[in-house]
C-alpha cells in the first residue's frame, strides 16, 4: 500500500470470496479499514464484493463508514458472484443470487440518499429505516457493477446511474478480445436506455511487470497456475468464462488473460484495450496465490515508473 502511494498510484481496491478450503481471501471492509491510514488522497473499494452474501443493510453501513475514513473517496464495487459453494456455504440458494444482487443494489442506494426507506422485495424487508451514519460523497459513492457475460453487461447498464458515477467493469478472467466486444455492448445497452456513458470506465486486468516475458513467465507462472486451478475446480472456465475445458495449460490461460512481459510489452497491450475498448481508468491486479511478495512490488514500481509513462504519450 504505501509502495504504490509512494509511486504515485490514485486507489486501492480488493477482491471478495469468502474464506474456506485452501483459499483465504481478506475480509474486505474490515481491511480496506486498515489501509485508509495509508491511503490518505487515494480512492478505496471493491472489485468485486459478492454482494448477495451479505445483507444490504449491513453493506450499506460499512461501506457509509469507509467513505467517511477515506474523506469521500469510496467506490463500491459489487457482482452477483459465479461459485455455487460460496452459497450453500452460507444457506443461500445460488439460483437466487441474481434477484439479491438487484434487490441490494436498490435497498444500499435508497438507504445512503433517503432520510427513510421503505422497502419490500423478494429477499429483503426494511421498515421506516433510516442509516444515522451516511456517506461523505454527495449524492452518494459510485457503484462498479462486476459480471462476465453479456446478460450481466445489460443487467450493468439497466442498474447504473451513470450520471452518478455508476459503471460495469470487465472481469479479468475474461480475455482481451471478449472484454472488447462486451465494452461495445455496454455502450450501445447505454444508448439503447437513454443514458450517458459514465466519466469514468475502469477496466479490471492482471498485470506482471518484469525486465523481460521470461523472467515475468518464470517469477508469477507458479502462482498463477496456482491460482487459476482453484478457480478451475469452483467452475470458471466450464462454466462462467466459456474456456470449454479446464484445466488450462499455461500458455492458454496467460493468452489474453494476463498481461505480461517488460515495460514496454505490457504498455502495448493496455493501450490497445484502452483504445478497443473505450476505458479511462486501468485497475492492475498484480497479486496472485503464493507470489513472492518481491514480484509484487517490482510490477507496482514498473507500472509507475515505466508503463504508465509509455501509456501518457499521444
Amino acid at each position: 500500500m504505501r509502495v504504490a502511494r509512494a509511486a504515485g498510484f490514485d486507489g486501492v481496491v480488493i477482491g471478495h470470496h469468502l474464506s474456506y478450503g485452501s483459499t483465504v481471501w481478506l475480509p474486505p471492509f474490515e481491511t480496506l479499514a486498515r489501509l485508509t491510514a495509508d491511503a490518505a488522497g487515494m480512492t478505496i473499494g471493491t472489485c468485486m464484493l459478492v454482494l448477495p452474501l451479505l445483507h444490504p443493510v449491513h453493506v450499506a453501513q460499512q461501506a457509509a463508514l469507509l467513505d467517511v475514513l477515506s474523506e469521500g473517496r469510496l467506490v463500491l464495487g459489487v457482482a452477483p458472484g459465479w461459485q455455487p459453494d460460496e452459497f450453500r456455504l452460507v444457506g443461500l440458494d445460488p439460483q437466487q443470487r441474481f434477484s439479491r444482487f438487484t434487490e441490494s443494489v436498490t435497498l444500499i442506494r435508497r438507504l445512503w440518499t433517503e432520510e427513510r426507506v421503505d422497502f419490500a422485495g423478494r429477499h429483503f424487508e426494511v421498515r421506516d429505516a433510516s442509516l444515522a451514519l451516511r456517506p461523505l460523497r454527495k449524492p452518494r459513492p459510485p457503484l462498479w457493477f462486476g459480471g462476465s457475460t453479456l446478460p450481466a453487461v445489460e443487467r450493468a447498464a439497466r442498474l447504473a446511474d451513470t450520471a452518478a458515477g455508476d459503471c460495469w467493469v470487465p472481469s479479468s478472467h475474461l480475455t482481451d478480445d471478449v472484454v472488447t466486444a462486451q465494452a461495445t455492448h455496454f455502450r450501445a445497452a447505454l444508448a439503447a436506455l437513454g443514458k450517458p456513458m459514465p466519466a469514468e470506465c475502469p477496466a479490471l486486468r492482471n498485470v506482471v511487470v518484469a525486465p523481460d516475458r521470461e523472467t515475468a513467465l518464470r517469477d508469477a507462472g507458479p502462482s498463477l497456475a496456482a491460482s487459476y486451478r482453484v478457480f478451475g475446480r469452483w467452475g470458471l472456465f466450464t462454466n462462467v468464462v466459456g474456456a470449454g475445458k479446464e484445466p488450462l495449460d499455461l500458455p492458454e490461460l496467460i493468452a489474453g488473460r494476463v498481461v505480461l512481459g517488460s515495460p514496454e510489452q505490457c504498455a502495448e497491450e493496455l493501450a490497445g484495450l484502452v483504445r478497443t475498448g473505450g476505458f479511462t481508468r486501468l485497475v492492475c491486479r498484480v497479486q496472485w496465490m503464493g507470489m513472492d511478495q518481491r514480484t509484487v512490488l517490482r510490477t507496482i514500481e514498473l507500472l509507475a515508473q515505466r508503463v504508465g509513462p509509455l501509456l501518457e504519450r499521444p
